[in-house]
């Protein structure tokens, strides 16, 4: 594979190479008045754009939907996070930061909001008033992502620095520290039962650590190249990573045994996300193509086509039956599980689009993208192909949000 230059969604750039150092985003820039005039001839190009998120002077490389659908929360690179309210109120700006926001997550309880930095801290916001509540410090390179425990009792972080933490949530104090990595730590994730954590490492492995203990118990080793993504299987009895090597594969948590290598790609595999019901894994591309599996015998069901470019992420929504990807080339679709044929193409963003999502009814797409905004666009529309009236689909309650 060719080296290149790759933005993992949200969290970092790197290229590829066998250095554990990883580039600072905090002055990526790239916006002039060229790109304003794009955006503005854009903006309103798909007949299902329900709402644009404005304010944000920066790439948004994350976003997300509060539980009730009615928020939506940013990070950027501008180094502040936003809570948009789609009910038209103004947005909540959590400024603090000193360098790139690059992750940011409601709270199980959704008084608090979760936000990572370049600058090294994890900071919990009080979700109403973008007032710090406590700042987590401890880490020496740049915090890729964080995450509360279901119970938003603890904070788990994933960092440069080679280790991932675990911190008391209400007091801001370091509890445990997962050591063991021989490179930057990208993910982190709690299992199902709160027991165990997870990593994923530009090592080429994945790690299993005790909770309680921080020791770890398990190496998931088999990847000839970065780990990007590591995941628990919805019972939390398997491991499925995605890695720069051009596999996905799935590990026993019990043994440490790879069962399953998703192979077919042509380059390296992004992310890889389990269906709900664990019986399926998509796999989203550098070669521009998603992949559709069966999770226990690594058969491939579907080719989701389609897309100009690299996709950086691909999830099934929470229904499991239709699959949103977000690309390089500008766009994001909505494929049907069943059949892989492509629905709805959502156009209108001015630059490489790094994440799609769906809310939590299934109805909504979420998109964030370099050219400083987060779209919102909906599930349903006309056939693939037959397109919209220009500004056609616009929502009450959901109309452009401009920020401050």
């Amino acid at each position: 594979m060719a080296d290149k230059k790759r933005i993992l969604p949200g969290r970092l750039i790197h290229t590829e190479s066998n250095e554990d150092t990883v580039s600072d985003v905090s002055n990526y820039s790239r916006f002039d008045e060229d790109l304003d005039q794009e955006l503005a001839g854009l903006e309103g190009a798909s007949g299902h754009l329900l709402g644009i998120l404005k304010g944000h002077r920066r790439p948004v490389c994350m976003a997300a939907f509060s539980k009730d659908d009615r928020q939506v929360l940013t990070a950027s690179y501008d180094r502040t996070a936003r809570l948009h309210n789609l009910s038209g109120r103004p947005p909540v700006i959590f400024q603090g930061h000193t360098s790139a926001v690059l992750w940011a997550a409601f709270s199980p309880a959704a008084r608090e909001v979760l936000t990572t930095s370049s600058d090294r801290t994890a900071k919990i916001w009080d979700q109403d008033t973008g007032k710090i509540k406590r700042t987590l410090e401890g880490h020496n390179a740049q915090i890729y992502m964080a995450t509360f425990s279901s119970d938003g009792s603890k904070v788990l972080t994933a960092s440069g620095d080679r280790t991932a933490r675990l911190w008391d949530a209400k007091h801001g104090a370091l509890e445990r520290t997962f050591s063991g990595h021989m490179a930057p730590v990208y993910t982190a994730a709690f299992s199902p039962d709160g027991d165990k954590v997870l990593t994923a490492s530009h090592d080429g492995t994945a790690g299993l650590f005790n909770v309680e203990t921080g020791k770890p118990e398990r190496v998931f080793e088999g990847h000839e190249a970065h780990v990007y993504t590591s995941t628990f299987s919805p019972n939390g009895k398997k491991v499925l990573t995605a890695s720069g090597d051009g596999t996905a594969r799935v590990f026993d948590v019990d043994s440490g045994v790879c069962d399953v290598v998703f192979q077919d790609h042509e380059d390296h595999v992004y992310t890889a996300t389990f269906s709900e019901d664990g019986s399926k894994v998509v796999t989203s591309c550098a070669d521009g193509i998603v992949r559709l599996f069966e999770s226990s015998t690594g058969v491939c069901q579907r080719r989701l086509e389609g897309h100009g470019s690299a996709v950086h992420t691909a999830v099934f929504s929470p229904d499991g039956l239709k699959i949103v990807t977000a690309s390089d080339d500008r766009t994001a679709k909505l494929f049907d599980v069943e059949t892989g044929e492509c629905e709805r193409t959502f156009e209108g963003h001015g630059d490489h689009v790094f994440m799609a999502s769906f809310s939590p009814d299934s109805q909504t797409i979420l998109t964030a993208s370099d050219d400083r905004t987060a779209k919102l666009f909906s599930v349903k529309g006309p056939p693939e192909g037959e397109g919209a009236a220009e500004g056609e689909g616009a929502a009450d309650g959901v109309a452009e949000a401009a920020g401050a």
